[in-house]
């Protein structure tokens, strides 16, 4: 189980069609719990304790939004809020220290570890394991399924992009055609 520990050492987490969403904690537990919710505390940054009843955070916020846009859910303490974090593609790196050394080892399944904490319904499109002199780096890119078919998918060719390639030296081709267009004297 990837805990949220893994935040200390993230040097960088970006989103595309970044989307944000603030919810009060009490606003959380009415709907996952009950209306008349008195006593709301923070277990953890994924758990409420709603009245003695665990809540994770990523029930709720998969429930407000498209579930498949869903990234990831927490209880921020300094706001006293719940943030639900959406996006279609997203890229993290991570530096690989002692305690994180795990994620690593095995680039590959790091990145799934990962996925569960910061890019819950996207899939794993790319890994790359980094080593620097200093520290290494993991680097994980998530994309969305239904956005990866599309690229496949594509789009109709144009008329213009039917014309053959041109499959010669871009020098010696422009050359032919200056010489075309001189007129030489005899």
């Amino acid at each position: 189980m990837v805990t949220f520990s893994a935040q200390a050492e993230v040097l960088k987490f970006d989103i595309v069609g970044y989307q944000r969403k603030l919810f009060s904690y009490k606003e959380v537990c009415q709907k996952m719990v009950s209306k008349h919710m008195l006593l709301v505390s923070v277990k953890n940054p994924a758990v409420l304790d709603c009245m003695g009843k665990e809540v994770k955070v990523s029930d709720f916020c998969q429930d407000k939004v498209e579930k498949k846009n869903f990234l990831r859910g927490y209880a921020n303490t300094k706001l006293e809020e719940v943030t639900c974090e959406y996006g279609v593609k997203a890229f993290l790196s991570l530096g690989c220290d002692k305690a994180h050394k795990s994620f690593c080892e095995d680039p590959e399944k790091g990145c799934t570890s990962l996925k569960k904490v910061y890019a819950h319904s996207l899939e794993l499109d790319h890994h790359a394991f980094l080593e620097k002199d200093i520290d290494n780096v993991l680097n994980c890119y998530y994309g969305h399924p239904e956005v990866k078919k599309a690229e496949i998918i594509g789009r109709p060719v144009r008329e213009w992009e039917m014309d053959p390639i041109i499959d010669t030296d871009l020098f010696e081709f422009s050359k032919s055609q200056n010489e075309k267009a001189i007129p030489r004297k005899l």
